[in-house]
Order: C-alpha cells, then structure tokens, then sequence
C-alpha cells in the first residue's frame, strides 16, 4: 500500500518537468487527497508521451504553489490560488481539474475527483461564475484510497455519476489502491467505467494500462 510520502515523491517527478514548475501543496496533506493528486499526475505523463505541453495555472495567476483542493469546489472558487492545468493537442484544448462539481444531465451537481474538461468552457464557467455542463467532460475519474476492502456501493454511486453525464464524456475510471473482486466484475459490462485497482507509484504495470486507456482515447479525440 502507497505511503504519503511515496504518492508525493510521484506527483513531484511529473510536475517538476513542468515549465515554471516551483512546489505544490495539498490543503488537506493526507493519502487520499495525494492520490487525486497522483491521478492528475499520471493523466500528464499520457498528455506528454503524446507530445503535449502541459501548463500549470491557477485561479489567480502564476501558481506557487500548485494548489491541489481540499475538498469539492466550484471550478470559479476564488477561497485560494486553486491550481489546473492547460494543455493543447492538435488544435484542441482542455483542461484537468481536481475536485470540481460538474452540472449532470438532470441538474443535480455531482464532484469528480480528476476529470478533464475542454478549455473553452472552462473559461466561460469561470466569468459566469457557473458549474460546468455534462456536454463540456471528456473524461473523469473517481480515486479511493482505501486501507481495506472496497465497498460495491461506490462503484453503484460512480456509475450512476457518469450516466448523468450524458454521451459525450469519452473515458471514466474507478481507481484505487486497493481491489475488490466484485467491483471489477460490476465494471466489466460494455460501456461502464474502467476499473483502474491497485494503481500505485509501485505497481509499473497498472501504471502503464491506465495511461494507454487515456492515450488511446486522446488520439481518436484529437486525431493523432
């Protein structure tokens, strides 16, 4: 199971590569809050393997520190200098965000823990000060860091977030640190979220399947 310290040492090899990188900090300096932050890492290292630059920002200018969030929060929150990142491939741009709501099909608001939006809206959302429509995700993630046994109600929970979000959401996963038999068979049917377990900075294999998921998934996206 990932230390603290071990999923911090992850998120600083990616970001440090990062032009005008300087530190990052968690508001809420525990694992699971680390593990969102390691997800969002490794969403990186697939936009860089695919000749993408990504590029820190923050709610209010340069980000230092790279502020991960502490909690759920609107994408428009001026509380602190919340950091994202941008990045472009082939002309189009996104964005990927930490703990942000996202509007459903039905208007309930439901929190991705990591979750990729295209840029354009992103922007709109911040100078309305609004939650970001379904039609505006690309992809999302739900992150457990969990000591023991998963439970299946969250893998019932998760499903029903990303069928809220409509047709247009390309990619969503279930990662965590830990594994349960019955989820991954839950998560086998067509069209439900990948199952991304035990995926830690220790385990190289599951590592590399997350990233050819969202790879594979970037490339018919943008049409490399």
């Amino acid at each position: 199971m990932a230390t603290l310290q071990e999923l911090e040492s992850a998120i600083e090899a990616v970001l440090s590569g990062l032009s005008g990188y300087q530190n990052f900090d968690l508001v809420q300096r525990e694992e699971e809050k680390a593990y969102e932050a390691y997800v969002l890492a490794l969403c990186l290292t697939s936009i860089r393997n695919l000749g993408g630059r990504p590029i820190l920002r923050g709610i209010l200018g340069k980000p230092n520190p790279f502020i991960f969030r502490g909690g759920p929060g609107l994408i428009h929150s001026q509380n602190r200098n919340y950091g994202y990142v941008f990045f472009t491939l082939n002309s189009l741009n996104f964005e990927i965000h930490v703990d942000i709501t996202i509007q459903g099909t039905s208007g309930m608001t439901h929190e991705l823990d990591v979750c990729i939006i295209r840029s354009e809206d992103a922007d709109k959302c911040r100078r309305d000060e609004i939650n970001p429509l379904p039609a505006s995700l690309f992809a999302g993630w739900e992150c457990k860091f969990y000591s023991g046994t998963l439970d299946k109600n969250l893998g019932r929970a998760f499903v029903g977030l990303i069928d809220d979000m409509g047709n247009n959401i390309r990619l969503s996963g279930f990662c965590s640190n830990s594994n349960s038999g019955q989820l991954r068979k839950y998560f086998q049917p067509t069209r439900r979220p990948y199952c991304h377990f035990e995926l830690t900075p220790s385990n190289s294999n599951n590592e590399r399947r997350f990233l050819a998921d969202l790879e594979v998934e970037l490339k018919k996206l943008a049409g490399i």
